[in-house]
């Protein structure tokens, strides 16, 4: 009976499309981190547009645009409001954008809430899709390996206590994985 290992660390680390496809997840989850608050002090169409390009994947050259527009509005709203909070002696007008500004913060919070944890559970998703996809690649692979090693069984490395470095398939492994396309 042929046995061999796989070391599962190695084999997601080394997975190039695997991590790529992470990365990518990752960059997006920064970006929209960084850009949600935007939506904060915009107006109610503006909030409205906002939330319609916010969740767009992969936004066209005109969508981009507009969304980078609309980020900009909001934190220059932002800035705005914290540059009125900040100031020693306060004329009637900053008092009335103060509170325009703070209304508009109270009533699109609801709002900015149900985006953040939209976008959160739609990343989330990607994130358990994209683990299924290559998991199943990569067990596809591992079987494939197996059938031509004629190994009996293939055992995740982390569940021994000893075995033979010449057993361990996972560079192998790796090698079919990212020579795939």
């Amino acid at each position: 009976m042929a046995i061999a290992v796989i070391d599962e660390d190695k084999l997601a680390d080394g997975y190039t499309a695997y991590k790529n496809a992470i990365d990518a997840l990752d960059k997006r989850a920064q970006t929209l981190d960084s850009q949600v608050p935007a939506r904060e002090y915009l107006s109610d169409a503006e909030g409205k547009a906002f939330d319609a390009l916010i969740v767009v994947a992969g936004p066209s050259a005109a969508q981009n645009a507009q969304l980078q527009t609309l980020i900009k509005s909001g934190l220059d709203k932002r800035a705005t409001y914290m540059g009125l909070i900040g100031k020693a002696n306060k004329t009637p007008k900053d008092l009335a954008d103060i509170k325009a500004l703070q209304d508009q913060a109270a009533k699109n919070g609801p709002l900015l809430r149900a985006v953040s944890e939209s976008l959160l559970a739609s990343i989330r998703k990607q994130q358990d899709d994209t683990d299924k996809l290559y998991t199943s690649r990569a067990d596809a692979a591992i079987a494939t390996m197996a059938a031509e090693k004629k190994l009996s069984v293939v055992m995740r490395k982390k569940a021994l206590v000893w075995s033979l470095p010449a057993i361990d398939v996972t560079d192998d492994v790796l090698k079919r994985l990212n020579s795939a396309k």
